[in-house]
């Protein structure tokens, strides 16, 4: 290199030279493949983009219909099943079903929107939580307390409303020392000064039962 600097300007031209015709193929490989990077990444980048806006545009047009099911919301789940915003849409549809005595479709949507997400980390998914809340309230509503129970067993983080419905399902159950122990890990959990009065209720009810 320093030869190259202190020779002269005819004799770096023909170094110059004789690096091209040695490494012109790698070199014009190199800016090859640098274009169809940045031409890749562009296009990546750009269609990203506007997959997000087309499923906010959905989910909005989802949000402001009065219909049981809108077309926006069916569009989502077609053609973009693995979006957030389909998630959303299948916890709403469930709560939907559900009112409308439509049980079964109810839980097989919250089973979806929990099973696409089995296989993500151990970090607290406040959406899972949600979809959980709601299918633990379903499955007491319909007396099947073990399937509280069953389902939150392979839950590592619990929200303090999961916490007390598996209280309610133990209490059901006659598991009654493990139901109190269950309402005052809510009690502690619990952000709301109005669950808080609830559980206490529960606990206090508890009392007159036999706790073994």
């Amino acid at each position: 290199m320093a030869n190259f600097f202190s020779a002269s300007q005819e004799e770096q031209l023909e170094i110059l030279l004789s690096i091209w015709q040695r490494f012109r193929y790698a070199i014009i490989g190199f800016f090859v493949l640098l274009v169809i990077f940045i031409v890749t990444r562009d296009f990546i980048t750009e269609s990203r983009n506007e997959r997000n806006l087309e499923t906010s545009i959905l989910f909005q047009q989802y949000l402001e219909s009065n219909e049981d099911a809108p077309s926006s919301g069916q569009e989502l789940l077609e053609v973009y099943p693995e979006s957030l915003y389909s998630d959303f849409v299948r916890l709403n549809q469930a709560k939907k079903e559900f009112s409308k005595g439509e049980t079964k479709k109810a839980i097989d949507l919250l089973k979806l929107v929990i099973d696409r997400h089995s296989d993500s980390s151990k970090e607290f998914n406040p959406l899972v939580a949600a979809a959980k809340t709601r299918l633990c309230r379903i499955y007491i509503s319909q007396k099947d307390y073990q399937k509280v129970l069953d389902e939150l067993s392979y839950s590592d983080e619990l929200t303090a409303s999961l916490i007390e419905l598996k209280g309610d399902a133990e209490r059901h159950l006659g598991l009654y020392g493990l139901a109190r122990v269950s309402y005052m890990r809510a009690l502690q959990n619990s952000p709301s000064q109005t669950s808080r009065t609830l559980i206490n209720m529960k606990i206090s009810d508890l009392e007159g039962e036999k706790i073994e």
